[in-house]
């Protein structure tokens, strides 16, 4: 069969000029995702799962890469514009590239159009200065295009037997007798919205929101947030899965009233089991929740590919040190390319008021190809060199120092 002739596209439209032709680039681009992802899994709305991508207001946020056969499109990559940056440390930030929405027409696979597209993504993620791109969906799949697992994820559940025998021993029998949490829907315009973004922005370690984006996030994979209410005040908010079984991120007040808030949320919605999960930053949330789980698990997060390490390293460390006590030392890390063999060296070095990360020629305490740095110092993994001792990989690392934490909750995600 003879090759077909093709033509990639580059698709972003201007937040001043979203008008009828831009809306109907968008219809045919999400048709074709919509039509590729259903007929690979179930019916699938984009539009609907990710408003905040592709609601009509929001048309000028995805990048969309294209491969079209006579003007039809045959393979698609998009990406969402994610800058991370550090609770009270607004120098500290870096830009990302969240890739999504990857569909390859049925009748066009085979002919090297996601590689293709892949690069193309890749070449235009530097171009706009982003440290690392993210993604989520099959891992050895897109190991292939030099993406790995990242970051820890614990994942709590809970039953109405756990939470009312953790309620009962914490709280007299009167204060159990009526709710005394309310939950309401919360909505774009809602009253209470900036409020619940400053309890956003002070409970998370790394930011990845803007307040415009706020809502808008909170929609994502038919999410609903509810915004928690004692007395008629905003004292919090959850977010809950579409299938209300689930919550996928929440933000109180005083985290010390979770119990309570979680009766009262699984009592007035009738929900018998929950599940919930928070990033190993979390700390006082895993604390809290370990009290009313039935049990608890471990696992990767994400998937990243670093593209700038220097930025990415000194963003993880200052990150792990919101919640955590990094031993004073110097390390150096090699990076080797798995294709050419060359190793670039970086010196992380963590003194009494600062972290730096450079390029160096100092000799390397430990090797990593790319793939395998990110299994071994941001997820589980980690935990398994270190149990090897002086067999271990990451043997000599300062103590304290790795896991890395990377975790972004299903809002941030694409």
């Amino acid at each position: 069969m003879e090759k077909a002739e093709w033509k990639y596209c580059r698709e972003q439209f201007d937040v001043d000029s979203i008008e009828d032709d831009c809306i109907k680039k968008t219809e045919e681009i999400l048709d074709f995702a919509n039509m590729v992802f259903s007929m690979a899994y179930s019916s699938t709305d984009f539009a609907d799962l990710l408003p905040k991508a592709y609601a009509p207001k929001r048309l000028h946020i995805p990048l969309h890469h294209l491969i079209k056969e006579d003007d039809k499109i045959k393979a698609l990559v998009d990406t969402y514009p994610v800058i991370l940056r550090l609770q009270g440390k607004s120098s500290s930030a870096i830009r990302a590239a969240y890739v999504g929405t990857v569909s390859v027409h049925p009748n066009a696979r085979g002919r090297g159009y996601m590689i293709e597209l892949m690069k193309r993504v890749e070449e235009d993620a530097r171009k706009q200065g982003c440290a690392l791109m993210i993604l989520d969906g099959d891992r050895h799949r897109y190991q292939h295009y030099g993406f790995e697992r990242a970051g820890i994820r614990y994942s709590f559940q809970v039953e109405t037997g756990n939470i009312r025998h953790c309620c009962a021993r914490i709280y007299d029998e009167a204060y159990m007798a009526s709710p005394v949490y309310h939950f309401e829907e919360l909505e774009e315009q809602g009253a209470h919205l900036d409020w619940l973004y400053a309890l956003y922005e002070r409970h998370r370690h790394v930011i990845a929101r803007s307040r415009e984006d706020f809502w808008f996030c909170l929609q994502s994979y038919r999410a609903t947030a509810y915004t928690v209410l004692k007395d008629g005040k905003p004292v919090g908010y959850v977010n809950l899965s579409e299938d209300g079984k689930g919550i996928t991120e929440f933000a109180f007040e005083d985290i010390q009233q979770l119990p309570r808030i979680l009766y009262d949320l699984m009592m007035g919605f009738a929900v018998e089991q929950i599940g919930i999960n928070v990033g190993m930053d979390e700390t006082d949330k895993i604390a809290q929740l370990e009290k009313v789980c039935d049990y608890c698990n471990a696992s990767m997060s994400h998937q990243i590919k670093i593209l700038d390490y220097e930025a990415v390293f000194g963003f993880l460390l200052n990150w792990k040190q919101q919640y955590s006590t990094l031993a004073i030392n110097d390390y150096v890390l090699g990076v080797r390319d798995a294709q050419s063999g060359i190793v670039d060296n970086y010196l992380l070095s963590v003194t009494a008021d600062k972290i730096c990360v450079s390029r160096t020629d100092k000799a390397a305490d430990v090797v990593l190809e790319a793939l395998e740095l990110v299994r071994l110092l941001t997820t589980n993994l980690c935990f398994v060199e270190q149990c090897k001792g002086i067999q271990g990989k990451i043997k000599n690392a300062p103590a304290g120092w790795f896991p890395l934490p990377f975790y972004l909750p299903e809002a941030d995600a694409f």
